[in-house]
């Protein structure tokens, strides 16, 4: 009997859709509107649900897990609020929006305990003429190599926690801390040409009000030993022009007078 109740739950899962049905999320933001609702909808019995912007995750829901949402501060975004996360929709708020929070939005939903499945749908929204109070964000070079500390201050609200991200994850030792110290590795840089991002967000009452962001490049003595070969070429290329502009014009002038005598 066991057996049969097994095979007859996993076949329930089995046979059951998996789809996202509709994402909702307003194409144009205009300027004078404060805040906009997005909603993720489905038919499936997920283990996950994210919500990204971009490559950046700014909500998690896991049903059954003890806290279920738990919401990461993204760029342009100064508000991530729950309005309801259930067994067909989950439903967000946005707010405290500016120009950068334009972008692409995902909702993933994914089944991480088998059968495995894995769904996800995308929309694109745009922001016009939104600013708002962002905290302050500064020391941070524009370079750094192996080794050398990475060093930056945050000024929020009086009644702000700051909290620091590098590449969107929260350094969680660092928490309530107005300054950043860390040591620089090759490793926590991405991208071509390798960049970290370092993040300070206010966070009041345990909800984002604010975040600020800066990059910063990998120190690569190779890249710039070939940048400066690169420059002299270009050097010596600028002169030979130079060179040869003088010696057309000598030849003409020449050529000019043998006419004329």
């Amino acid at each position: 009997m066991l057996v049969l109740a097994l095979l007859f739950i996993a076949t329930g899962v089995n046979s059951r859709p998996f789809n996202i049905t509709h994402l909702i999320v307003p194409e144009v933001v205009p300027p004078g509107q404060a805040e906009v609702e997005i909603e993720c909808r489905y038919d499936a019995n997920f283990t996950i649900l994210n919500w990204f912007k971009g490559p950046n995750e700014f909500f998690r829901y896991k049903p059954g897990a003890a806290p279920s949402t738990r919401s990461f501060p993204i760029l342009g975004v100064g508000r991530v609020e729950l309005v309801t996360c259930g067994p067909t929709a989950c439903r967000l708020k946005l707010g405290a929006l500016t120009e950068e929070a334009t972008g692409l939005y995902r909702c993933d939903i994914e089944r991480d305990v088998p059968p495995y499945k894995f769904e996800t749908r995308t929309a694109y929204m745009e922001v016009h003429g939104h600013e708002h109070r962002r905290p302050l964000l500064e020391g941070l070079a524009d370079e750094y190599g192996d080794e050398e500390d990475i060093q930056a201050y945050c000024r929020g609200a009086p009644d702000a926690e700051i909290r620091w991200y590098i590449n969107g994850r929260e350094i969680e030792e660092m928490r309530g801390s107005s300054s950043l110290k860390r040591r620089s590795s090759r490793l926590i840089y991405q991208g071509v040409p390798p960049m970290v991002t370092v993040q300070c967000a206010e966070f009041r009452y345990g909800k984002l009000s604010g975040s600020k962001e800066m990059k910063a490049r990998w120190k690569d003595p190779a890249f710039n030993q070939k940048d400066e070969r690169a420059q002299e070429q270009r050097n010596h290329s600028q002169i030979l022009t130079v060179h040869l502009g003088l010696l057309w014009l000598l030849c003409l002038y020449y050529f000019n007078l043998c006419t004329f005598l």
